[in-house]
């Protein structure tokens, strides 16, 4: 079963605590102002009074240099007021962060939700197709494979966020062993141009053979969520590239698409967890936000690192280094 969210109002929430955040800080600043002009005021006046004792002959306890209460008072209150800024700078920073954190989780509660109802409204749809009468074996063996597909997508949902979180907590037990990349690659590339490309031509070059030592899942998943992530945004018949290039200190696996590009506004967050660019409710692209964070926390588990370039003439190009074990 499916459980839609109501989150309407959440997009004004930020606004609205921005406000409220931004007329106490005002309130604060006001009151205090006020105050130190009140303390200011009684002040001078205390430093009058006690010239006005002297005068008559009396013996005062207050002070009378007014302008020396007055610089150890704007001294103090000085310090008061940065000490004040400071807390209030750091309250509105940890506001934001939670403000952000909350969008990104709404964002992904709203991408989860629609990538579930897809797959389920289809299994029911062909299931429902296959309970009638009068299909020939054809239309059976379609519909069954159709479906099977559509399971496939639901479990590799289900295998992402577990992935994700196994990922995040430090809890993933990799499997380093003698692995024969290009043989691995070549089976990645026939599965995506079946289910996860299957609109794009994707192509593999690099050595006929070439052995490394890796966690053959862990390649597997880095590259698989890559190709996803240029088949989402790259326009339907152009070309994904999966390059293995070796180096003296190591190799690359790189990845290209002919689509549009990373955004300036969001190169420097498209590893974050949950994290994708622009408006979720008007996206094309499916997905949830979570390949390229597994990409890139998969990728430092195995001692590598993803960097991300602009093709020529447009597109994005994903490399990954490895380190030579």
């Amino acid at each position: 079963m499916v459980t839609f969210i109501h989150l309407k109002s959440m997009p004004t929430l930020p606004r609205r605590t921005y406000l409220l955040f931004g007329s106490l800080t005002v309130y604060i600043l006001l009151q205090f102002a006020w105050w130190a002009y009140l303390l200011v005021r009684k002040e001078n006046e205390l430093a009058q009074l006690a010239m006005e004792v002297k005068i008559l002959g009396g013996n005062p306890d207050h002070p009378m240099n007014a302008s020396r209460a007055m610089r150890m008072i704007v001294g103090e209150g000085s310090v008061f007021l940065a000490f004040l800024l400071l807390v209030l700078f750091l309250t509105f920073r940890a506001l934001r962060r939670d403000l952000a954190m909350a969008r990104t989780q709404r964002n992904f509660q709203m991408a989860v939700t629609h990538e579930l109802r897809t797959p389920i409204a289809a299994i029911k749809l062909q299931l429902q197709t296959l309970s009638r009468t009068g299909l020939d074996a054809e239309q059976r063996a379609l519909l069954q494979k159709q479906a099977l597909l559509e399971a496939d997508r639901l479990n590799v949902l289900a295998d992402k966020v577990l992935l994700a979180n196994s990922t995040d907590e430090g809890v993933l037990a990799l499997d380093l062993k003698e692995v024969e990349v290009m043989e691995l690659l070549r089976n990645v590339v026939e599965r995506a141009r079946v289910q996860l490309a299957p609109n794009h031509r994707v192509e593999l070059s690099g050595p006929d053979r070439f052995n490394a030592l890796t966690d053959g899942q862990a390649l597997r998943s880095i590259a698989d969520n890559l190709i996803e992530n240029a088949a989402k945004y790259a326009p339907e018949g152009t070309r994904i590239g999966i390059e293995v290039i070796k180096g003296k200190e190591g190799w690359r696996l790189v990845v290209s698409d002919e689509g549009p590009g990373i955004a300036p506004g969001d190169q420097n967050r498209i590893f974050e967890r949950f994290y994708r660019g622009g408006n979720e409710e008007t996206r094309q692209a499916k997905g949830t936000g979570l390949g390229l964070y597994i990409v890139q926390r998969l990728t430092q588990r195995l001692g590598g690192d993803v960097q991300l370039s602009k093709g020529v003439p447009h597109g994005a190009i994903f490399a990954v280094s490895f380190p030579d074990r």
